[in-house]
């Protein structure tokens, strides 16, 4: 029974869900005034952008080489091309000032790592001035850059010398990121080593989902374990090259919410969390990194790892979170609740009750107890339907109220995406405050977004 379930748990993908081993709850949102929320003084109100999805220009990138790749099942890796994006990468000042109009004070925004060093230790000092060009114009209108040092994406290069799969590659990442620090000082005081290490892993190195393509539970294992130790490494050197001793530097956990069918499936649930949730917290809050798995023929992990400088290198925490899911008889269900409100992303359901649990289970395995902060780092809806946004944003930002009343220490949140660009290999899925044309690019703000933003000039700005 363990070898079946242990099998079933590996093939349908469950490496980046955060296992809860809880019945699904509901709020009875027909008597629930979700205009009754609180934020602090100080709260970071912003839109994400991970560079892929919107910058264009890209082309030496893992996710650009293989957007003609048909993976092992025989489907496409992408159906249909980048090209230009949003082409964000020319229009940035412009998206600075949107963010700016519509009274945004932050932007989580990730950079381009094959366009700053397009071969191996070669940096290209115009992509570094272009970044700081982009922080220059966030500043300039009263939005605070976060950046995020490395998304999905990888420089082809990085992956064909081994990537993560490498403790030795850990340098060349270090050395990146002290590159970008030296380029944006004094422009970003937030950084972000890794957008969800968990699930790059699983996706890059199990699912066969994301580049490079690879199916090792060991290797899922070692580049989940070689990412933390990154990150520490990262936090430590740019601590030291911090003059003002200002900078703040975290990492992301995403969070997809698994729930049990029935009472045995809450085995499975708790196993999940072993293999990628588990490992993340007790790294962070001990220092020890451990997977261990074996089933004869089927999968073989077996990494144990301490760094004991984990629980001092980090100064706060990201949450992504979209949805969550079930377990039944072992297997992940691809299946909309009839009880829940779908969006345009199969098996993607609207339920912002998994949100406040999702700050509940950082906070409480990870974020009290090292006393740091929490941001909502993605959070946002795929619809054509603005009705659906309107009423994603508001039970979701009811969420993180509650949370907040409740006393987790949450100090921001940032909607993804800032605009409909390029994700999920293509441009069907539409989870931006604003439309882009995909003839003239033009940037045009939906109807579903005015409630965040009146949300946003409501509190953005009492400190």
């Amino acid at each position: 029974m363990l070898k079946k379930m242990t099998t079933y748990l590996l093939a349908t993908g469950l490496l980046c869900a955060n296992a809860l081993t809880q019945a699904t709850s509901y709020w009875n949102w027909q008597s629930t005034n979700t205009s009754a929320i609180q934020f602090p003084q100080g709260f970071l109100w912003g839109a994400t952008t991970l560079a892929y999805e919107v910058e264009g220009t890209a082309t030496n990138n893992t996710w650009h080489t293989h957007e003609s790749y048909v993976k092992s099942d025989g489907q496409p890796f992408a159906k249909e091309s980048s090209g230009i994006a949003c082409d964000h990468w020319n229009r940035y000042a412009e998206d600075a000032q949107l963010m700016g109009n519509i009274g945004l004070n932050s932007h989580c925004l990730s950079l381009d790592w094959s366009a700053i060093e397009p071969t191996p230790g070669v940096f290209d000092e115009q992509a570094l001035q272009h970044y700081a060009d982009v922080c220059d114009e966030d500043n300039r209108n009263g939005v605070a850059p976060m950046i995020i040092f490395k998304d999905y994406r990888d420089p082809a290069w990085f992956i064909e010398r081994g990537g993560f799969e490498k403790t030795s590659n850990i340098a060349l990442f270090e050395r990146y990121c002290l590159k970008v620090f030296q380029a944006l000082s004094g422009k970003a005081y937030n950084f972000i080593t890794f957008w969800a290490p968990e699930s790059y892993a699983a996706l890059a190195y199990w699912n066969n989902s994301h580049p490079p393509f690879k199916h090792s539970m060991q290797l899922t294992a070692r580049v989940f374990k070689n990412q933390l130790d990154a990150h520490v490494r990262v936090y430590n050197a740019l601590k030291h090259a911090d003059t003002e001793k200002k900078i703040r530097i975290g990492i992301v956990k995403h969070v997809h919410r698994l729930e049990p069918w029935y009472a045995w499936d809450k085995l499975a649930c708790h196993l999940a969390d072993q293999l990628t949730d588990a490992p993340f917290y007790s790294f962070f809050t001990t220092g020890m990194f451990k997977v261990r798995m074996a089933v004869p023929g089927r999968l073989n992990a077996n990494v144990y790892h301490v760094n004991k400088m984990a629980s001092k290198s980090i100064d706060f925490i990201g949450i992504n979170y979209h949805s969550h899911g079930y377990m039944k008889n072992f297997k992940k269900l691809s299946w909309n609740n009839p009880k829940e409100i779908a969006t345009d992303l199969p098996g993607f359901t609207l339920y912002p009750e998994g949100l406040y649990g999702a700050i509940k289970e950082v906070s409480e395995r990870m974020g009290a107890v090292l006393n740091i902060p929490i941001y909502i780092t993605q959070n946002g809806v795929a619809t054509t339907n603005d009705d659906l946004r309107t009423l994603h944003t508001q039970r979701h930002l009811y969420a993180v109220s509650q949370a907040i009343k409740a006393g987790y220490n949450v100090q921001g949140y940032y909607y993804y995406n800032l605009m409909d660009g390029y994700t999920w290999g293509g441009y069907s899925k539409k989870f931006g405050l604003f439309a882009v044309d995909r003839t003239t690019l033009t940037r045009t703000l939906k109807p579903g977004a005015e409630y965040y933003l009146n949300v946003v000039n409501r509190f953005a700005h009492e400190a």
